[in-house]
């Protein structure tokens, strides 16, 4: 049994060393590359879906509509006029000099409504401005900077680029009695900051952008039909036409956290079932790694507390305890890159240095029960509606929320099919307030 351990462990030394690798690169990619201003604008269109008012949500909206960029507008969409974010929204077009629409979706029938929002933004888009060169698609609880669209937008210049990608860290919220959960919430979410590069393995939809002719040509739209996941499919359509994602570290976002132990195991879950049903050779790989590392790890130190510690083990407390630096280390780095690309966050970001540090164990343990639990379900609730993804293409609806059992996240079930858009200004061409549908 101890050589088994031995084995185990010697692998996952080699897969943590990698790891740190991969984070020592991503660093190194993301702290080489300043943000700089760029003359070349093209037109843009920022469309954010949104649903219920989030934390810091009228910040965040302020934030988008306060872009360092010549010439863009948003499309702020919602499922219903009943949302609360729909009132607020409404208030904040009326206040802001920015070029803003807002449009009611009505209620999605066999998709995501994040997806149903977003193709009604863009019927929207077509209906009211064909000057737009650009989409870039942000959430509504990722606060940007004021570069943040000028930085997503410029390397599109580049034709090999299909489409441009940030990312999100979470801070947990300051003197949250949730703070343990939010800290393991941060740590989980972070590891796929290894994926992002100048050939990043996917796009995350909380902030990305695509050049409006490239999201026409490989139909897009069409290809969202039927889906819950809007990233994955535009992901899996740029690889397969050979372009390059692009991570912008600039545009790398902050987001307030605070979570229960349920919430989060919830949230983690859910985005380990989409990948199942999206990139199920990704969640086939990351179920290895994880089994081995928790296999590896917890299996050894049950073992060494039955068998007892000897000198024929301390080659294997070595690897164990190398394993456990290499994660540290890989964590820490994490941390300081974050910390340095988000400034006005810096301190919060490192105040939680200890948990990107020794949380390891502990997050791989959760990602092996979210992956135990997402392979026996294609069922996910997300913000109150329930989906069951039958297939990449094909999705049922069997769950809405009423609206007062949530007020926060609320639809509409009298509205349907149905978009109406609202512009603070009709100077520019293409904007004339109305129906879009």
């Amino acid at each position: 049994m101890e050589s088994v351990f031995y084995l185990l462990s010697s692998i996952l030394f080699l897969q943590s060393l990698l790891a740190l690798i991969a984070v020592i690169r991503f660093a190194r990619y993301s702290l080489s590359r300043s943000a700089t201003h760029h003359r070349d604008q093209p037109s843009a269109v920022i469309i954010v879906p949104c649903k219920g008012l989030d934390p810091d949500f009228e910040e965040t909206i302020g934030a988008l509509c306060a872009q360092d960029y010549r010439d863009y507008e948003i499309i702020f969409v919602t499922e219903s006029e009943a949302d609360p974010a729909y009132a607020t929204l409404n208030k904040l077009i009326k206040q802001s000099r920015c070029s803003a629409w807002l449009v009611v979706a009505g209620e999605a029938q066999h998709c995501s409504q994040k997806i149903h929002n977003l193709c009604a933004a863009l019927e929207t888009l077509d209906a009211v401005n064909r000057r737009a060169e650009v989409i870039a698609f942000a959430d509504s609880d990722a606060r940007p900077t004021e570069k943040w669209l000028s930085e997503l937008v410029a390397p599109l210049a580049d034709e090999s680029v299909g489409a441009t990608t940030g990312f999100r860290w979470y801070l947990p919220a300051e003197g949250s009695r949730r703070g343990l959960w939010s800290l393991l919430l941060s740590v989980w979410n972070s590891s796929a900051l290894s994926l992002l590069g100048k050939r990043s393995a996917f796009a995350w939809g909380g902030a990305m952008a695509i050049r409006r002719e490239n999201l026409e040509k490989l139909s897009i739209r069409q290809q969202w039909q039927g889906a819950v996941s809007d990233d994955y499919v535009l992901t899996k359509a740029i690889t397969d036409a050979g372009q390059q994602i692009r991570f912008i570290p600039a545009c790398l976002v902050a987001t307030p956290a605070e979570t229960t132990l349920k919430q989060l195991f919830e949230f983690t879950t859910r985005q380990l079932t989409i990948t199942r049903i999206y990139a199920p050779r990704v969640w086939g790989l990351t179920l290895f790694s994880h089994a081995l590392y928790n296999l590896t790890i917890w299996g050894s130190f049950v073992f060494l507390v039955i068998k007892g510690i000897s000198n024929h083990s301390m080659t294997l407390i070595a690897l164990l305890a190398g394993i456990l630096c290499l994660g540290a280390m890989t964590g820490a780095i994490r941390v300081v890159t974050a910390a340095r690309l988000l400034e006005e966050n810096s301190s919060r970001i490192i105040e939680g240095w200890w948990a990107h540090a020794l949380f390891a164990p502990l997050v791989s343990l959760l990602y092996l029960c979210n992956l135990i639990a997402s392979a026996t379900s294609r069922r996910i609730v997300w913000r109150g509606t329930g989906y069951e993804m039958i297939s990449p293409v094909r999705t049922v609806i069997w769950q809405r929320e009423p609206l007062s059992d949530n007020p926060d996240h609320t639809h509409e079930s009298s509205r349907q099919n149905r978009a109406k858009a609202h512009s603070t200004s009709s100077t520019q061409p293409g904007h004339h307030p109305g129906n879009s549908r």
